[in-house]
């Protein structure tokens, strides 16, 4: 007993001190216990004289009192192995009061019964059905089953076995299985329809990164402690949190109000979260976390409307030019009307009637596991011959019949042809539930996707293939990063995921390889832009709930149809395409037309599967949901590379996501299907792009993507630092064309140099080919494969420097300081930029290029 007791104590102690750490250095709570914790606090239950005495944290407890209170607030809910520690000690302790006939003297088993029904589920559903089929506490536990959501197959298998097994747990089993067919755990689901709070109004392009910093990544997992870090780097708004204090002590709802493009960015599930800690309300019972919320913006991107609905926050699209910060707002969702001091009348865009239920629900957490576990129940009732009537699962209830076929764009016949409800054509702003074949995951976001997948109860993975790389920290990595490095390779592979090594590629260069073109991918990277197929980029929660469930319901969106014209002149790169797409727009339809909706781009013929890929890619930076080329004969010959990649992996006989593949792979390539959008099929808009109008290079200027410009009118920028790598620069084509260019050159002293591949086969390609040796000639740094400078949390530009690199992205901070710039373009004007230590112009460029070594 000495030594439990000593046990406890050491357990109190180190939490007290994290916990009065954490207060001085941060102002917040301690975290949340381990399985460790959790444990040993259980196996003090068992001591004598708890309630004599006390311990002292920030104010004196009784000790009895203090490790309730922990065991009760401080675990979270779902599968962690927390989770599991916390419903395992409330269900021994159930049994062995039941078994005794003797209740625990701290915490009687009613109240731990209580205490599992709170957990809703995940670790604790199994242990609730396992005391059900003990005929402890069955009949309240009838109650308790109808009410929980999160169950795994596993479990609801067991009930099912339960019922074949014994006529009494077959009546029961019936009685829960009909409350979950009529959805009666949903009964209070709905949202308020009026709404009033105060606004805190921010300006436009108010991106990802703005709300989640990158260079704080390693905090991301930890929502109180990332959510002091908004705003840094945007000085405009850099006090948002003091604001916020001063708008809350007049108001406790506070209307998130912002301009044009909110969210734009990296497709963070950390930005989410920062929303949720500052707007939402505390959750009792789930430590850290928050629910609800509101924002207001003239218009979002769409990667992250679609992560504030998956969390529960509602969006509101409408013109927030006339609202001030401290302005009185009331909302009214049935009229859709906003009211700004009782004077100003906004009108509003609500999302579809499907993503309001699920912002009802709290989120797809709960709302996804409603519709698996419904859709389950009434297959069960159906077999059983249990009488449900009409009832439908929302899903069910989105479907459109049209009276005719209606044609169908590229992206519609890709969606379409993965239905999982028999329709084979999809129209925009239809909801359906879609199979999605795979999911790519990275390292900055895998912690959070992991975490949201504990938090769904995830058990093995449900979708063909799982891919996680270690891309973004594997470069330098610090002590935690190797740790979260080490979480997340055994995390995957025990589910039947591959993961990456550290080195390996971009998590979108090598999961690329597992893509077929009927497939639809999502992925927890903004740049999950497959050069086939369809894919989405999503928040860790989406990506979580395609990992679990194989599938996702999705609502198609509009397609806006770019068609390029004959052939570009020498010169003239396929990363000089992705900004034509903007300069193109903008003399026509405005450039964006291309803000939540899909790409389609034809023409695209002369572009190997990489090339089209950079095209692909770059839909990213127009804001579009996704983009799409029509596959062909180029690309059945990448899919049998990719095939032969896939059977020399070193897993190929081990891991499932793999095996898989290979077998889908292999299917296909039995009969290749290749659609095409139908000749009449409608779109939002036509862009026509002749190339031959195209005489030079085009870059985009600092501080956003769509900010560009012909080379001409850049030149003569002096550059500190360039940058040829990523996953849109970082090809073997593109290395080995600025290789050439450098060869024989001298990069001038104060220019620093980095090249880093995509992949390590690209690396190694370099190496044989002599390329390596032609760019650390010249005075270029090689690093190892990954994303390099791309997403400025490894690797940075110092103060008040100039880049002119081939990554993504050149928003205000995101590489380097707010006072640094950068320009973005090819591989091929980076070289020549490094070679003169400025920007070149097209002379210049032209004279370069077209000389470069060929030997």
């Amino acid at each position: 007993m000495e030594e439990k007791f000593q046990n406890l104590i050491d357990v109190l102690d180190d939490y007290k001190n994290r916990a009065i750490k954490r207060r001085e250095v941060h102002g917040l709570e301690a975290r949340p216990l381990s399985a460790e914790e959790v444990e040993t606090l259980f196996s003090a239950l068992s001591l004598e004289g708890l309630e004599n005495k006390s311990y002292k944290i920030f104010i004196e407890k009784r000790m009895d009192k203090l490790i309730l209170d922990l065991i009760t607030n401080q675990v979270r809910r779902g599968t962690f192995p927390s989770s599991h520690a916390k419903a395992e000690g409330l269900s021994k302790l159930i049994k062995k009061a039941k078994l005794t006939e003797k209740e625990n003297p701290y915490l009687s088993s009613d109240r731990a019964l209580e205490l599992l029904a709170e957990m809703k589920g995940g670790a604790a559903a199994a242990r609730l059905i396992d005391l059900f089929a003990k005929e402890i506490y069955k009949e309240e536990i009838t109650e308790i089953l109808k009410d929980t959501v999160l169950l795994t197959k596993k479990d609801f298998n067991t009930l099912k076995e339960l019922a074949s097994e014994n006529p009494y747990f077959a009546d029961k089993v019936a009685e829960i299985m009909l409350s979950w067919a009529k959805r009666e755990f949903a009964s209070d689901w709905e949202l308020d329809s009026h709404y009033q709070g105060i606004s805190l109004k921010v300006g436009d392009n108010i991106t990802t990164g703005h709300l989640s910093p990158s260079k704080n990544a390693d905090s991301r997992t930890d929502h109180p402690l990332h959510a002091k870090h908004v705003m840094e780097g945007r000085e405009d708004e850099e006090d948002l949190r003091e604001r916020l204090a001063e708008l809350k002590e007049k108001n406790s709802t506070v209307i998130f109000t912002a301009g044009k493009a909110l969210g734009e960015g990296s497709s963070r599930k950390s930005a989410t979260y920062t929303m949720q800690q500052l707007l939402g309300e505390d959750l009792a019972g789930e430590p850290e976390k928050k629910k609800g919320g509101i924002v207001a913006a003239k218009s979002f991107a769409p990667i992250f409307k679609e992560s504030l609905v998956a969390s529960g926050i509602l969006p509101l699209e409408l013109d927030t030019s006339d609202i001030e910060e401290g302005d009185d707002l009331k909302i009214d969702l049935d009229q859709q009307i906003m009211l700004v001091n009782d004077e100003l009348e906004l009108a509003f865009e609500l999302p579809i009637d499907y993503k309001l239920k699920k912002i009802a629900a709290g989120g797809m957490t709960y709302f996804d596991a409603a519709n698996e576990l419904q859709t389950m129940a009434l297959e069960y009732c159906q077999e059983k011959g249990i009488e449900t009537g009409d009832i439908k699962t929302p899903a069910q209830e989105n479907i459109v019949e049209e009276e005719s076929r209606p044609p169908q764009t590229l992206a519609q016949k890709i969606v379409a042809y993965n239905r999982l409800d028999g329709k084979d054509t999809i129209l925009p702003g239809e909801t359906a539930q879609v199979k999605m074949r795979g999911a790519f995951s990275q390292d900055t976001t895998g912690p959070m996707t992991m975490e949201e997948y504990q938090s769904m109860a995830g058990e093995d993975f449900g979708a063909d293939f799982v891919v996680q790389s270690l891309c973004h920290t594997g470069e330098c990595p610090s002590s935690s990063d190797r740790d979260t490095h080490r979480f997340l390779n055994e995390f995957v592979t025990k589910r039947g995921g591959v993961s990456l090594e550290t080195g390996e590629g971009i998590i979108h260069t090598i999961g690329n390889r597992f893509v077929l073109p009927t497939d639809v991918i999502v992925g927890g990277d903004s740049h999950t832009r497959t050069p086939r197929g369809v894919s989405f980029p999503a928040a860790s929660d989406i990506v979580a709930g395609v990992m679990k469930y194989g599938k996702q319901d999705l609502t198609m969106d509009e397609s806006v149809k770019v068609v390029f014209k004959g052939e570009p002149e020498a010169g003239i790169t396929a990363r000089d395409l992705v900004s034509a797409l903007v300069v193109y727009a903008e003399k026509t339809v405005g450039k964006d037309v291309y803000n939540g909706r899909i790409i389609e781009m034809e023409g695209l013929e002369f572009l190997s599967s990489d090339e089209r890929y950079i095209l692909t890619n770059a839909v990213a930076e127009r804001s579009a949901s996704a983009g799409v080329v029509p596959s062909d004969q180029t690309t059945i010959e990448t899919i049998k590379e990719n095939l032969e990649y896939l059977k020399n992996r070193e897993d190929a006989d081990s891991s499932p996501s793999v095996k898989r593949t290979i077998k889908a792979v292999e299917e296909y390539l039995e009969d290749p299907i290749l659609f095409r959008a139908d000749e009449d099929a409608e779109y939002a808009a036509v862009i026509e792009i002749p190339l031959s109008e195209i005489k030079e290079p085009i870059v985009a200027k600092p501080h956003h993507p769509d900010n560009v410009a012909f080379l001409d009118e850049t030149a003569g920028e002096k550059v500190d630092e360039v940058y040829i790598g990523s996953c849109v620069g970082g090809d073997l084509k593109s290395i080995q064309e600025a290789a050439e260019i450098l060869s024989g050159h001298n990069i001038p002293h104060g220019v620093n140099v980095v090249v880093g591949p995509a992949s390590r086969d690209i690396y190694q390609a370099l190496m044989i080919d002599g390329s390596m040796i032609k760019l650390t000639a010249a005075g270029a740094t090689v690093i190892m494969p990954g994303c390099g400078l791309c997403m400025g949390n490894k690797r940075r530009i110092g103060s008040n420097s100039t880049a002119f690199t081939t990554t993504t992205r050149n928003y205000q901070s995101r590489i380097g300081p707010a006072d640094s710039r950068t320009y973005l373009g090819s591989a091929q004007v980076a070289a020549c930029t490094a070679i003169l230590g400025r920007i070149p112009t097209t002379e210049e460029y032209m004279d370069l290029y077209l000389k470069r070594d060929k030997n």
